[in-house]
């Protein structure tokens, strides 16, 4: 047919000419964590203990305290304003600008939009993000660098308190440091870095709850991102990042738990 452009073959420059290779980690990864129908009858029982009861109540409330730690309770998040359709409309993932500080009632809006607790519902407190059995794996951290109310340093949120635990400093160069794109930090607000806790959900789920922990992480920025349109804040999803230095910038041991995606927030115009 004239006038269609040659197609490219992109996997042949992925895998080369031979194909996939039987160490390829990618299809190790995918091959360790698919379900087969001789595979998940060995898993049964654990499903059928987690069913319900109180050990369900207790793994739908996992999350990090740091009880132990100063902390900054946020001022209760305001209601989201715009109709549903609207703000998908006006969802962006945009870099912002200039460096525009982000007042802490915003960054409590969105926080709570994205992963906090608070619904009861099937004898649990939910959160507004599917979780494969309720297990929640993850959990969110904020790099504050330009916060009203807030000094800055780095932050775990607390999802059922909805209050900030001070892990410690931060400087700046480290964080342009664990960036792929430095520059980003010359703009950013506030860093919102969600990690997994993958055991959450491989106790239950085997190799397939490392899958699990991965869609929940994008569900809880979309979120962010859709909550960020609505009070008109620029918005940017980051997965380039370097993995053990943003790791330890959270604290996070990159075995038991790792950083899984970021998400660079900016001020209100």
């Amino acid at each position: 047919m004239t006038g269609v452009p040659p197609t490219a073959h992109f996997a042949s420059l992925v895998h080369g000419p031979a194909g996939v290779a039987l160490d390829d980690p990618a299809e190790c990864f995918h091959e360790a964590s698919r379900l087969y129908p001789h595979v998940a009858p060995d898993r049964l029982e654990i499903l059928q203990r987690l069913a319900g009861g109180d050990l369900a109540e207790t793994v739908a409330r996992s999350s990090r305290t740091h009880d132990h730690r100063p902390a900054v309770e946020l001022p209760p998040p305001a209601p989201l304003r715009g109709p549903l359709g609207e703000v998908i409309a006006r969802r962006r993932s945009a870099c912002p600008e200039v460096m525009r500080p982000l007042r802490v009632g915003e960054l409590s809006t969105l926080l709570a939009a994205s992963y906090a607790s608070g619904v009861q519902r099937g004898g649990g407190l939910r959160r507004p993000v599917p979780s494969a059995g309720a297990l929640y794996p993850l959990e969110v951290y904020v790099i504050a660098i330009a916060v009203t109310g807030l000094g800055r340093g780095v932050y775990h949120y607390q999802p059922f308190r909805r209050r900030l635990a001070a892990l410690g400093p931060v400087g700046f160069d480290d964080l342009r440091a664990a960036l792929v794109e430095p520059r980003l930090a010359e703009v950013t607000a506030a860093l919102m870095v969600v990690t997994g806790v993958f055991w959450r959900s491989r106790f239950k789920y085997g190799q397939r709850g490392y899958r699990f922990a991965l869609l929940e992480a994008g569900h809880l920025v979309q979120n962010a991102v859709l909550a960020a349109a609505d009070l008109d804040l620029a918005a940017l999803p980051v997965g380039g990042f370097h993995d053990r230095r943003l790791d330890d910038l959270v604290g996070a041991d990159s075995l038991g738990e790792a950083a899984l995606y970021a998400l660079v927030l900016g001020g209100s115009p």
